[in-house]
């Protein structure tokens, strides 16, 4: 064994250095030295992230990544897998810079006060509803508090994910203000059924199975999955547990046609233990969760298209107990929430070098939210309906390509509201790309800001941003090495916050910020069996927001020495802030992620995975202490 490697199990489990960014860089060097003086003739890795790919997220046909005028991380299967985690935004925050989401425990994020999942990217928050989350381009969130329910997005459904690094509100509207989080579900891609499964378990009475068969024969395919997540938690009263389902169907009726169905359903109980210093009791939330999708799909030489209906639902039971010297609440809150839509859109090619992707949206959604039946309503059944119409145009003229889109919608409440979009990617050569852009995003104003609680105010308008990016790309060594660079610079206005006005606080379009920062991304396949990836964000806020830090960064290696595999990822967080103002609270951590597995068979192996193996303490929401070292360990199938 060389130096490295002897070097490496006893300094990662050394004690905390005030220099973490400078122990994260030297372990994943010594890993690399170490490994890949041992890599030859073994089992090829895959790439976790991949730089050089195409993706849909941008202008809803499959194009490559250098030629959009915004930038995309996709985060591919096999690093959705190795994250061992039954939802999929563990391995997206590892993966994609500047994303960011918070948690409170060993798995789970919940619903309501105390919750964790509140998703940030680039500093915009998608607990206000500012970064989207689409499955297979259709938008799901909340419809009465406009934001998406993380434990609602599973891993074991996803085939790769689509991260919109800036404004997507051309082609799929509000709340991708900051962003679009889009995940493709899954699809056989050979004849034949195939099963997976996976189960583990380990510290605190944590469990995690998973369970999926994907069926091909000829024209007709099919996936059916299970998950299910639990735990006691590591503190108490912080229980969790979840049980979700896919069922998707495809059939290709011709050459150029085919037609999807697809539901997606989820329940989730959570507990929440209040903070640190006010512990709470019989606090709850049952959730529920569907969604559904109907798809007819065209493809032709120089057409492509699809027509696109959806449903959503969710059913919320909350109790928000009480704290010492309180009493049991007399009502639970009850909100049930729906949204339901089409969309029609056609890609194309009317000359040489040239795209136009023209589409059509129209969503209603709304519902209803009381504690007391009688005397607590919050939201009587109220409905909210838009409609839009955009085209998107990519012009090629020899190295460069041209980008411009514009969006026109109509929303029930306030009326139109236009989004341009434009850009221009330049590729000198192959494999390297320079891409600048100018985008609008914008964000609705959501039912609990118009219609509930006191501060209620129905004239609200819709919040706006622009962004401006720009982005270099260049692959090197054959394109074994990919990096990606990207600075952004981000203005906001009409930001509702909340106002005294005449001695009243009241919901108003007041606020405004402006945010700047650069993120870095790289893959680097040093042998057939071993590679290494790496990301960092850096954000500046004029106006501090919690749940966005300033500096993130992540050093990872994969190796597969014959039929062994190892991981080794260390992710740095600083300027993260819990709380603002004049005693505001920021957390710093490093957390040490390692898994190791070995193949039993051809169809099976067994694994076991450490995370936070620094034993950090440390808080990703303010009063909620993250469990220390964790160990899970169990086993997966392939059939």
């Amino acid at each position: 064994m060389s130096k490295a490697n002897i070097l490496l199990p006893a300094y990662i489990c050394a004690p905390n250095s005030k220099n973490a960014m400078k122990k994260i860089i030297t372990t994943v060097i010594l890993a690399a030295l170490g490994l890949s003086a041992l890599a030859s003739n073994d089992v090829p890795v895959e790439q976790t992230d991949t730089l050089s790919n195409s993706v849909v997220t941008g202008t809803r046909k499959a194009v490559s990544r250098d030629l959009l005028p915004v930038p995309v991380s996709v985060v591919g299967r096999h690093a959705i897998e190795q994250s061992d985690a039954n939802d999929i935004f563990p391995a997206l925050v590892e993966q994609v810079p500047g994303l960011y989401i918070t948690t409170r425990g060993v798995t789970g994020y919940s619903v309501s006060n105390g919750a964790a999942g509140s998703i940030s990217l680039r500093g915009f928050a998608a607990g206000s509803g500012r970064v989207l989350v689409l499955i297979d381009g259709h938008p799901q969130f909340e419809a009465i508090y406009g934001h998406p329910v993380a434990d609602e997005y599973l891993a074991g459904d996803a085939e790769r994910v689509e991260v919109t690094r800036g404004p997507a509100s051309v082609l799929y509207g509000s709340n991708a203000m900051g962003g679009a989080i889009n995940i493709i579900t899954r699809k056989p891609a050979v004849d034949g059924n195939h099963i997976s499964a996976k189960a583990m378990g380990g510290s605190y009475g944590t469990f995690r199975g998973s369970f999926t068969d994907t069926y091909k024969n000829g024209r007709f395919s099919a996936v059916a999955g299970i998950n299910h997540d639990r735990t006691a938690g590591h503190r108490e009263n912080s229980a969790f547990n979840s049980t979700g389902g896919m069922l998707k169907g495809e059939y290709q009726v011709s050459d150029n046609w085919n037609i999807s169905a697809n539901a997606d359903l989820m329940r989730a109980y959570s507990e929440n233990p209040g903070t640190v210093s006010q512990p709470m009791f019989e606090g709850t939330a049952d959730v529920k969760r569907l969604m559904t999708g109907l798809s007819f799909a065209n493809s032709y030489d120089k057409v492509e298209g699809a027509l696109n209906f959806y449903y959503n639902w969710g059913e919320h039971i909350i109790n928000d107990g009480y704290t010492q010297g309180g009493k049991p609440r007399e009502f639970l809150f009850n909100g049930v929430d729906y949204m339901g839509g089409v969309n029609l859109f056609e890609s194309i090619n009317l000359f040489k070098g040239n795209n136009l992707t023209a589409g059509f949206d129209a969503k209603l959604y709304g519902g209803n939210a009381y504690r007391d039946p009688v005397k607590e309503i919050y939201a009587d059944h109220k409905k909210i309906n838009e409609y839009a119409g955009y085209v998107f145009d990519q012009y090629a003229i020899g190295k460069f390509m041209l980008n411009a889109g514009i969006r026109v919608e109509n929303n029930s409440v306030y009326g139109l509201e236009m989004v341009p979009q434009a850009g221009i990617a330049f590729s000198p050569e192959q494999g390297t790309s320079l891409k600048l852009s100018a985008s609008k995003g914008f964000r609705t104003p959501n039912m609990r800001e118009l219609y509930m609680y006191a501060v209620a105010n129905e004239e609200l308008l819709p919040e706006e941003a622009w962004s401006y990016d720009f982005t270099a790309s260049k692959a090197f060594l054959d394109g074994r090495l990919n990096t990606e660079l990207s600075l952004f610079y981000t203005t906001g206005s009409n930001i509702i916050e909340v106002t005294v006005v005449d001695g009243k606080r009241q919901n108003r379009n007041a606020g405004e910020f402006a945010n700047n920062g650069a993120e870095l991304s790289l893959s680097y396949r040093i042998a057939s069996n071993f590679n290494i990836n790496a990301n960092y964000s850096y954000l500046h806020m004029d106006k501090v927001l919690v749940g966005a830090p300033e500096h993130k960064a992540y050093l990872g290696c994969n190796w597969r020495p014959g039929k062994f595999s190892f991981n080794l990822g260390a992710m740095s967080v600083s300027g993260l802030w819990l709380s603002t103002g004049e005693n505001g609270v920021s957390s710093n951590y490093v957390d040490v992620k390692a898994r190791a597995s070995y193949k039993v068979t051809d169809w099976m192996d067994i694994f076991a995975r450490g995370e936070n193996l620094l034993n950090q303490k440390y808080e990703t929401l303010l009063g909620f202490p993250m469990p220390g070292a964790t160990v899970l360990a169990g086993i997966s199938i392939n059939l």
